[in-house]
């Protein structure tokens, strides 16, 4: 009777086992057939979602005397649109990067500076090319602008790099030189969690201010 348990208990798991493998290599195949258009959903998903801390929040303000914003965006507010034009990318900049903000768009990572404020700013967002996925392609000397709600500001790529994930997890926040950290999961390409890290490095080299 043990036998015909244990050899019931060896078929199921066989099966089990042959079942998963079936399922994954299907979702394997799917994804990669479909992955532009899984992009597209969420792309469009990021222009057309809106933040319920969008709405009637006290407008933000640039402080010109101390260099720092006279009052800061909400966590999960939208405060800025990031334009790259040489790879096509146009999305909008939550306040926070957690998981669910950066769903819809980049994240501006609450423990670095605002744009402006003179040290480092760092923003991030997955790695779908309507996302940060094209940034691989950027090469230096591109212009990358933020348009915050209290001032255009226009950066300069100077570098990339690829870093292990926990390299960022100390983020180099520097504060006698204003610059622009992007990055997003690396490789691009596949799918699961990436233990690399893409980032450009971009130095300002114009401010406009909202009066």
């Amino acid at each position: 009777m043990l036998k015909k348990i244990v050899k019931l208990i060896k078929v199921i798991a066989t099966q089990f086992a042959i079942a998963f493998f079936f399922a994954s290599l299907f979702f394997c195949m799917f994804y990669f057939a479909f992955k532009e258009d899984i992009d597209l959903i969420f792309g469009l998903a990021s222009k057309i979602t809106i933040s319920k801390s969008e709405a009637n929040d006290i407008p933000i303000t640039f402080d010109s005397v101390k260099k720092r914003l006279a009052n800061y965006p909400n966590y999960g507010k939208v405060w800025a649109k990031i334009i790259i034009p040489d790879i096509d990318i146009e999305i909008k900049v939550y306040q926070g990067d957690n998981l669910e903000l950066i769903k819809y768009g980049a994240g501006h990572f609450s423990g670095s500076y605002f744009p402006g404020e003179g040290g480092t700013v760092v923003i991030d967002a997955h790695n779908s090319i309507y996302h940060f996925g094209k940034l691989p392609k950027l090469e230096s000397g591109a212009k990358i602008i933020i348009e915050a709600d209290y001032g255009t500001f226009t950066y300069e790529m100077t570098s990339s790099n690829i870093l292990k994930a926990e390299e960022l997890d100390v983020m180099p926040i520097q504060d006698d030189a204003e610059i622009l950290m992007l990055y997003t999961c690396y490789p691009i390409s596949g799918f699961g969690y990436r233990y690399k890290r893409y980032v450009v490095y971009a130095k300002l080299v114009g401010a406009v201010y909202e009066e």
